[in-house]
């Protein structure tokens, strides 16, 4: 495999061609055949990098732009050939053990590919526009009898705005129905940009508390809901998420807030997203914290009530994405 080492967007330059550099871009996955995140049958491209770090995050691999390794030392062997690949000595033999120094690895890759024991897996890589389009247009087909798509989401694509362009016109140009997620912390040119390649805008908002927001997700709330007035105003097809946390914004008065500011911007449409751990394992395969490890599900009879409550405000609810 080719050796990523903390990849960043860019735009390589091509000193064979008068044709424009095309943008190239970091992602984690491609996910074939989902039924959520839009209409019909989608494929969805998982950007990777994210201005926010939500405590809960589901998918924390998702959070930094460079490429990293997932280690799972439970099913490591100890066979020792991550430590004879390994140019930057960030593996190292302890006895019949293996220890691995994350703050020594730059993320090549090397040790995933000797790994048999697959132990190890690498989250990021660099590809071009050409190289996602041929993936999404596998699924051509199932777009066009279910009335799908391609779905960006992440991490946040638009914290990688050109790449992100770039793929929603090449969707478009190809007649593919593309629907973006985003959690709105961003400049608000990056969103202004993809108005005309975009069908369907899936927009986070997560509470209205200016501090309570900041001290859950690192982001400022003010100018997500300034990015979320603008959209609506601009003609946008918008659907509100909200993802519902225990402890955080699962209450009547937490989700009627936000509804109420949902129909004071003439948006229509409002999905609960019920709280889940099942990335939590992720976290350790990163060595990194779950923030939320002693908080569960809420409950089903809670989340209809929080739709119900949300409903009366004059929206279309609906639990799930």
């Amino acid at each position: 495999m080719s050796e990523l080492s903390h990849p960043t967007p860019t735009s390589q330059p091509d000193h064979g061609s008068a044709a424009p550099p095309r943008p190239a871009g970091v992602i984690f996955d491609i996910q074939r055949f989902s039924v959520h995140d839009g209409p019909g049958i989608r494929t969805l491209v998982f950007f990777k990098g994210c201005p926010l770090a939500c405590l809960w995050c589901s998918n924390p691999e998702s959070q930094r732009f460079g490429a990293e390794v997932l280690f799972d030392a439970e099913r490591c062997v100890a066979c020792g050939g991550c430590v004879e690949a390994c140019p930057h000595r960030a593996v190292r033999r302890e006895g019949d053990r293996v220890e691995y120094e994350r703050e020594a690895c730059v993320a090549c890759g090397r040790c995933v590919d000797v790994c048999y024991a697959e132990a190890r897996t690498l989250a990021g890589r660099q590809v071009t526009v050409a190289e996602v389009l041929t993936e999404v247009c596998k699924d051509a087909p199932f777009f066009a009898r279910s009335g799908g798509g391609v779905t960006l989401g992440g991490g946040e694509p638009l914290a990688q705005a050109e790449f992100a362009l770039a793929i929603l016109r090449e969707c478009r140009a190809q007649d593919i129905h593309t629907a973006i997620e985003t959690c709105g912390h961003v400049p608000w040119s990056a969103i202004e940009a993809i108005l005309p390649w975009t069908d369907l805008f899936l927009f986070d908002l997560k509470h209205l508390d200016t501090l309570k927001h900041r001290s859950h997700t690192g982001g400022d709330v003010n100018r997500i809901v300034s990015n979320l007035r603008q959209l609506a105003t601009s003609g946008a097809c918008v659907t509100v998420r909200v993802p519902v946390v225990p402890d955080f914004n699962d209450t009547p008065k937490d989700i009627r807030s936000i509804a109420d500011q949902v129909v004071s911007l003439g948006i229509r449409e409002l999905h609960l997203l019920p709280y889940h751990r099942l990335g939590q394992n992720k976290y350790r395969l990163l060595g990194r914290q779950y923030g939320f490890a002693g908080n569960t599900k809420v409950q089903d009879d809670t989340m209809e009530t929080l739709r119900a409550g949300a409903a009366s405000a004059g929206l279309s609810v609906r639990i799930g994405g």
